[in-house]
């Protein structure tokens, strides 16, 4: 057993408590991973506001890049010394949705996954003689970590950490959302909702697509010189299904990729698409939320689709993304609101309820008091 400092949370809405604890080998395809950095968004904040049904304490962090330490038994992807980026959508590759090649929807993953453990059912965390849950098969807040095999994916050393702290999980969403789920036709008009790091990926992927025209409601007007750059020709303060309509002669648009997912926007995106229009489900809802919806609206042939992970791969997609980012095809400049110390984890957690965004934590740097 090796000893890790991490972060954990202890107790609904309660800072995280950063200690040293143990962190057992990896066992039969999983890898040993030390962080370089991590992603701080919106999914850790829902863990921490009791909006998961995690068991505690848990080690948070859901996104990252890293090093490779050691390897278990039958790993054949990575090796000791290669640099990776963790992704939570991590799969088994046997199972009924694997062979299918839907390995997003993997359940043999994701079952201990959303339980706090392994794919084997048990955790690798100890405080003590006291077990310590995973967050999404990830666990990125501890300066060491043990993931299942699929969810490392080996990358270049010419991708800068911020970037690559943050690829496996908001861009590849948004991304896939677009190329593999809803896969628009060329000239498309499209709806997003939201301008977080989803939002601003679903747009790049949209503008990659050749969309005709890409509106976005946003009601922070300081994302939108950003969202421009990155291909939105419309926008509006405020979602409401008019808005799709002022842009389409009344018609409304083909699709709505709606990256919030609260129950008032999905209900107005259903309204918001044309006749065969398709809305986008790239958020995730409460688990608790329900949406009431006119069955008329899906007797003229519109559709509401669900995207998990983008519809990803981690292997597959992520290569992808990088690729296009190599190719100048997409812009991480400004996803990232503000870099901090692992130690100051806490001040990035109230940045974040504050502003919102995104927040890279970086494993070597120095403190706020030690400046």
């Amino acid at each position: 057993m090796i000893k890790s400092r991490a972060c954990l949370l202890e107790s609904k809405n309660s800072p995280l408590v950063i200690k040293e604890i143990g962190l057992l080998p990896p066992k039969e395809k999983e890898v040993l991973v030390r962080l370089v950095g991590a992603g701080l968004c919106r999914s850790d904040l829902n863990a921490i506001e009791g909006h998961t049904r995690y068991d505690m304490p848990l080690v948070l962090g859901h996104e990252g890049v890293g090093i490779v330490v050691e390897i278990g038994p039958s790993v054949t992807t990575v090796a000791p010394g290669d640099r990776v980026i963790l992704s939570w959508a991590a799969y088994c590759g046997e199972c009924l949705f694997c062979k299918k090649g839907e390995t997003q929807l993997c359940h043999t993953v994701a079952w201990p996954r959303g339980s706090g453990k392994l794919p084997d059912w048990s955790t690798r965390f100890r405080d003590g003689d006291k077990e310590v849950f995973h967050f999404n098969g990830v666990s990125s807040f501890s300066e060491y970590t043990v993931l299942y095999e699929t969810g490392c994916v080996k990358i270049d050393n010419d991708i800068p950490d911020g970037i690559a702290a943050v690829l496996g999980c908001s861009v590849v969403t948004g991304v896939g959302a677009v190329l593999n789920t809803a896969k628009p036709p060329a000239g498309s008009t499209c709806m997003v909702v939201g301008a977080g790091s989803v939002g601003m990926s679903v747009i790049q992927a949209l503008r990659i697509s050749y969309a005709g025209r890409i509106a976005l409601s946003e009601p922070d007007k300081e994302k939108w010189p950003m969202a421009e750059k990155c291909g939105v020709t419309d926008f509006f303060e405020k979602f409401t299904p008019d808005c799709a309509r002022s842009i389409t002669d009344g018609l409304g648009v083909d699709f709505v990729f709606d990256t919030v997912a609260a129950e008032s926007t999905i209900a107005d995106s259903i309204i918001a698409v044309r006749r065969g229009g398709t809305v986008v489900l790239v958020g995730t809802p409460h688990p608790l939320s329900t949406v009431t919806l006119s069955p008329i609206e899906f007797h003229v042939e519109k559709k509401l689709i669900g995207s998990l992970y983008g519809s990803s791969n981690p292997g597959v997609d992520i290569a992808r993304v990088i690729d296009f980012y190599k190719k100048g095809e997409l812009d991480f400049d400004g996803f990232i609101n503000a870099e901090f110390a692992f130690e100051d984890i806490n001040l990035a957690i109230e940045a974040l309820k504050k502003s919102g965004g995104k927040y890279f934590i970086r494993f070597d740097k120095k403190t706020a008091e030690a400046g």
